[in-house]
């Protein structure tokens, strides 16, 4: 899938194949949801990551609140090379549980999305002092892409957006390296209402508004798009179809899933066991058992 996302999106990757892109240009396994966005957060967990001794990610971290606070992390963190210049780009993927493109604020009103991403990609920017370079060595800074998928689509029609700085030339016509300067990438994916000859908005509605089930969905993921999952994969899809029916519950749904989630992490607290917080909250159990893990009660 997220070969599909950067052979979409990313110039970088528009002639290298789907399969090289999953087998040979990503690097590594994606961190999903353990990177903090913010200040002095992100380079923390970083830097924990690198001194394990499993293979991970360098230089990414994905939170900054509980679960029933609306944690601020990039939701998936990883790194790829891009084909031909081998030039390591750090990239994240965004998959968040948002219906508007223009969120509520906890302090009341709304902000537009766009501005949040701007502020995911400088993150990844400044938060490569430290790792990627030190002292004033900005010569190694590696070039980012944040790239959001949005369930609310302008207009109700699927879009697909990209937002990258540009030269532009007052006087005369010096040229600088593209490199140089060409080092943030923003891209907006937008989930419309109506089917489009699009092979990733597609598999996106697919996963995310469909109303076909975790059976039909494995289905349609290898004959349309030809993705085979294993055991745990088809696991993921399970949660991920809990999720695409959570995005779309209005606002009363979605204050009982809150006050589902409350009641979980008090008996949690409380050293109820996993399987019966489940039973007694009707939430699934990996849905729990996250629950715990970001509250560290296991």
């Amino acid at each position: 899938m997220l070969a599909y996302i950067l052979k979409r999106t990313v110039p970088e990757f528009e002639s290298a194949s789907l399969d090289d892109i999953a087998n040979i240009y990503i690097e590594g396994k994606p961190e999903v949801s353990t990177v903090p966005v913010s200040k002095d957060k992100t380079n923390a967990v970083r830097h924990a990551l690198e001194r394990q001794d499993t293979p991970k990610i360098k230089g990414t971290q994905n939170e900054d609140n509980s679960i029933t606070e609306g944690s601020i992390v990039f939701d998936v963190l990883f790194r790829a090379k891009a084909p031909v210049t081998h030039e390591i780009i750090t990239l994240i993927i965004n998959v968040e549980a948002q219906k508007h493109l223009k969120p509520k604020k906890k302090t009341g009103g709304t902000y537009p999305l766009l501005k949040r991403a701007v502020y995911y990609a400088s993150r990844l920017i400044s938060s490569q002092k430290g790792t990627e370079f030190t002292n004033s060595d900005y010569d190694k800074i590696k070039k980012i892409y944040t790239i959001w998928i949005c369930m609310e689509a302008p207009h109700g029609k699927s879009a697909i957006n990209r937002y990258q700085l540009k030269e532009q030339h007052l006087l005369h016509r010096y040229k600088e390296p593209c490199q140089n300067y060409d080092l943030i990438g923003i891209v907006f994916v937008y989930l419309g209402n109506s089917k489009v000859k699009d092979q990733l908005i597609n598999l996106l509605d697919l996963m995310f508004k469909s109303s076909k089930n975790a059976s039909e969905k494995i289905t349609a993921l290898h004959n349309d798009f030809g993705i085979d999952l294993t055991k745990e994969g088809e696991e993921d899809l399970e949660i991920m179809c809990n999720l695409g029916e959570g995005l779309y519950e209005d606002g009363v749904m979605k204050g009982k899933q809150e006050g589902k989630i409350e009641s979980a992490l008090e008996m949690l607290k409380d050293g109820v066991a996993l399987e019966k917080v489940a039973k007694y909250s009707k939430l699934s159990s990996s849905m729990i058992e996250k629950l715990a893990k970001q509250n560290k009660l296991i």
